[in-house]
């Protein structure tokens, strides 16, 4: 019904929201668990790391598995997972299996919450809405991604125990969108998987497309790939080199940075808006090239405050291309497989997230400064070819006009 779409869209924003702010929770604790724990510069980033083998385990599944079950079957078990995620984050921080572990059921819950929840979200607003769908999940992440280093950081600065508050806050948190969530009625592409329906689907009903298909291939893969691949390295990479150089402020330095790279990529909305998805995927590769140059000139010049403004380049041309890439899939007629192609999308994302533990990987065969320098001459092959891409579909568009098709 028409009147209960607002309510029902913001609280399935409002799942996406909290479990956005799980994953950034340890972000700033980054170097506390390196000193607690004793750990390697690479045992260090896997923390950060570890979590991506769960979401992409997750993505595999889910949201085909909410085509055939329904939304609220997936998301609300997903979102009660990521409270155990946190119960045993906090026991993780005398044991480094125990924080892997909890890292990594972090990533399950996410990968579920993001894939089904983006797709239910569509679901909610009907047809014809691809900008609201973009602009409400993009917020919803980037706002939970940036509040939590800011919660954690400022936490550690005035309260004990910040292994262990911030994220019981999360599971207070979690709980309550939980209760939210689940009167949520579900309409999935005009079925009704609401508690006590048998409605069930064809399985032939679930196949993509082949225009969408073709869509998702040449256009939106070869930027969703850098969504994750960007602000990886200002959260956990960037910070955590120059940590030396700020000495006793090492987790307020992250939580800003991380706070930078989430908040900044609200700015998705305005330039989505005026420039529209094609435009704002190649200003998106070209902004997060240039807080890859600033990163690296952080670190060759041992001047740490470059990572700000990097950090504001990097987010915003993460939260610019997550939303052009969602405009574009909204848009395009997925038929009864909304929830696969948004796991689709996903599943292409979240690899970038293992951005920072290559690269210092890579530094230890080379050095850090060389492979910062590859890094960055990545993002710019990335942006070069995002842009023949986009430009291009354009020419297909023009030659070919395909109505509900991106």
């Amino acid at each position: 019904m028409p009147t209960r779409r607002p309510s029902s869209y913001t609280a399935v924003l409002g799942g996406i929201f909290v479990t956005a702010y799980a994953t950034n929770i340890s972000t700033p604790f980054l170097s506390l668990y390196r000193d607690r724990l004793d750990l390697a510069p690479a045992a260090t980033q896997t923390i950060f790391v570890v979590y991506v083998a769960g979401i992409m385990i997750t993505l595999l599944g889910s949201g085909p598995l909410s085509d055939r079950i329904g939304r609220r079957a997936v998301v609300l078990p997903a979102l009660l997972l990521s409270i155990l995620t946190s119960v045993l984050i906090i026991a993780g921080r005398d044991s480094y299996p125990l924080l892997l572990a909890g890292r990594f059921l972090l990533g399950a819950s996410v990968g579920a919450v993001f894939s089904v929840g983006t797709a239910w979200v569509q679901d909610v607003v009907g047809p014809g809405q691809a900008m609201r769908v973009a602009f409400g999940t993009t917020v919803a992440t980037y706002a939970g991604f940036g509040s939590g280093p800011v919660v954690s950081a400022l936490y550690e600065l005035v309260l004990p125990y910040p292994l262990v508050g911030p994220f019981v806050i999360h599971v207070a948190a979690a709980i309550l969108v939980a209760v939210v969530l689940w009167p949520v009625p579900e309409q999935a592409q005009g079925r009704d998987w609401s508690p006590g329906t048998t409605t069930q689907v064809d399985p032939t009903d679930r196949r993509l497309p082949r225009p969408v298909k073709r869509l998702f291939i040449t256009v939106v893969v070869p930027a969703a790939i850098w969504v994750f691949a960007f602000p990886s390295t200002s959260f956990a990479l960037f910070p955590v080199l120059l940590s030396d150089q700020v000495p006793g402020y090492a987790a307020q330095v992250a939580g800003a940075t991380g706070a930078l790279t989430a908040l900044a990529g609200l700015a998705a909305r305005p330039i989505l808006a005026r420039m529209g998805p094609s435009s704002s995927m190649i200003i998106g590769m070209v902004a997060g090239t240039l807080g890859y140059v600033l990163g690296t000139a952080a670190f060759g010049m041992d001047q740490w405050a470059l990572v700000l403004p990097g950090a504001i380049l990097l987010g915003g041309a993460s939260g610019t291309i997550s939303a052009a890439c969602l405009a574009v899939l909204a848009d395009a007629d997925a038929g009864n497989a909304r929830g696969a192609l948004t796991s689709a999308f996903y599943l292409v994302t979240y690899p970038g997230m293992s951005m920072p533990l290559v690269t210092t990987a890579a530094a230890s065969a080379l050095t850090m400064t060389t492979a910062l320098a590859v890094l960055t001459g990545a993002g710019m092959v990335g942006t070069l070819v995002v842009s023949a891409s986009v430009l291009r579909r354009r020419h297909e568009q023009v030659a070919h006009p395909v109505a509900g098709h991106g």
